[in-house]
C-alpha cells in the first residue's frame, strides 16, 4: 500500500510538471499564496528530508547536488517548513527542474520502500510526541502533506493555463 500511495504521489509530480511553463510555475494567484514551483519543491523536500534520515542515507539535495541546481539563497536544509512569503518566492524552477529533484527523491522512495518489513514500519523515529512517531506513521504524513500540496499544484496549473 505504501509503495502504491508514493507511486501516486510521483504520478501527480508527473503531471503538473508536464509541460509546466515557468511563468506559470512562477505565479502566485494571491500575494501570500504558494506558488506551483514551490509546492512541487516542497513535496519533493518533505519526501527527502523525512525518508532520508529513515533510511539512513544522505538527502539526495545535498547527495545530488540539486541544493546548487536550484542555486536558492537558502540553508541546505531549507524545506519550506516555516519559511516566509519572501523565502517562498525564491523557488523557481522548470518542468525539467522540478521533476528532475522529484525523479530523484521518487527513486530514494523506491529503493527503501523495497526494504521495508513489519518490525521497520514499527520502529520509533520520534520519542517527543505521545504516542511516539513509528515509521509508519512518518511515512503516513508524508504522503498525506505532498497529496495536499501537489494536488493544490494540479489545481493551480489548471485555473493559471486557462
Amino acid at each position: 500500500m505504501l509503495t502504491d500511495a508514493f507511486a501516486r504521489i510521483a504520478e501527480h509530480a508527473e503531471d503538473v510538471t508536464e509541460g509546466l511553463d515557468p511563468g506559470i510555475a512562477d505565479r502566485r494567484i494571491t500575494p501570500d499564496a504558494n506558488t506551483i514551483a514551490w509546492l512541487v519543491w516542497h513535496s519533493a523536500r518533505v519526501i527527502d528530508a523525512q525518508l532520508a534520515p529513515i533510511a539512513g542515507v544522505e538527502e539526495v539535495w545535498t547527495a545530488n547536488d540539486w541544493y546548487g541546481r536550484f542555486a536558492l539563497d537558502l540553508p541546505p536544509d531549507a524545506t519550506g517548513y516555516g519559511q516566509s512569503r519572501a523565502e517562498a518566492a525564491q523557488v523557481h524552477g522548470s518542468d525539467a527542474l522540478l521533476i528532475g529533484y522529484f525523479r530523484d527523491v521518487d527513486a530514494l522512495a523506491k529503493r527503501y520502500l523495497a526494504t521495508v518489513t513489519d518490525d521497520e514500519l514499527a520502529r520509533v523515529i520520534d520519542e517527543a510526541w505521545d504516542p511516539p512517531v513509528t515509521v509508519a506513521v512518518r511515512l503516513v504524513s508524508i504522503v498525506d502533506d505532498c497529496a495536499q500540496h501537489l494536488g493544490a499544484a494540479a489545481y493551480l496549473k489548471g485555473a493559471l493555463q486557462d
